[in-house]
């Protein structure tokens, strides 16, 4: 559900990688992802100028009160996801159900438990984590909602997501204690995760991900639309009704039985 462009030249190439046998391999992207890429810097140009936050790398999560989470209430969606980690295993790995994000998701480390995207829902995955869909849906303009789960040898490299239209959203809900570098480099800001606390980033900025400590490190990650003035609205209801018509969203959905 997070598009990867293709990393920029100077990116890293550090990282563990997958035993060759546990590689996912992307496919040939289609043609209307093709031509989406190529027309991104304008419309997320116009997009920018249709914003109604900051158009910053990192925003402050406080511009979209409604991720606001208590106490008792973020407890109960970090005992869900806790209890997932001891059946780990049987989590998918991301790329293995998203072939379109196989070149930042080539390996097992990186898993996912989804529970909606693009309008289509997991309804056994939102069973097994009631607190957590209940949550999610009281979220207005969600995108994508799921635990994303990273082994403690995982790198994601750099990357850039398709568009303003919405925001990437992070609320940790266990992060490693052991030494050891665990962060997410946004457009040359490195950020280290807190338990409970919101961190909100554009994903048309470069990012890279490590977490190299020895243990699992799980967000619930979400994608949620940027506000903006109805013009932009409008245009980004056009990019979300023909993204969710597409292969990309189409071969998680079909993994999911969603």
């Amino acid at each position: 559900m997070l598009d990867a462009e293709d990393r920029p030249q100077e990116a890293s190439e550090t990282g563990t990688p997958a035993p060759e046998a546990e590689r996912y391999v992307r496919p040939k992207q289609t043609r209307l992802v093709r031509f989406g890429k190529s027309i991104r810097a304008p419309v997320n140009a116009w997009f920018a100028k249709q914003s109604l936050i900051p158009t910053s790398p990192i925003i402050d999560a406080e511009h979209l009160p409604a991720l606001a989470v208590n106490e008792t209430e973020w407890r109960a969606i970090r005992d869900e996801a806790a209890a997932l980690l001891a059946g780990r295993e049987d989590i998918p790995a991301f790329g293995k159900i998203s072939p379109d994000h196989r070149r930042i998701a080539s390996g097992p480390q990186w898993k996912s438990f989804f529970f909606e995207g693009y309008g289509f829902r997991s309804e056994k995955n939102r069973a097994l984590c009631p607190a957590t869909a209940a949550f999610l849906d009281r979220i207005p303009g969600l995108v994508v909602g799921f635990y994303s789960i990273m082994a403690g040898d995982t790198h994601v490299p750099r990357h850039r997501g398709l568009t303003k239209a919405w925001l990437n959203c992070h609320l940790p809900l266990v992060v490693p204690k052991n030494p050891g570098r665990c962060e997410i480099d946004v457009d040359g800001t490195l950020h280290q995760w807190r338990e409970g606390e919101w961190f909100v980033f554009d994903e048309t900025f470069a990012h890279e991900v490590w977490n190299d400590t020895g243990q699992s490190r799980v967000v619930l990650m979400l994608q949620v639309r940027r506000p903006m003035r109805w013009p932009g609205r409008m245009a980004a209801r056009t990019i979300y009704e023909l993204i969710r018509r597409t292969g990309f969203v189409q071969d998680v959905r079909q993994a999911l039985g969603a």
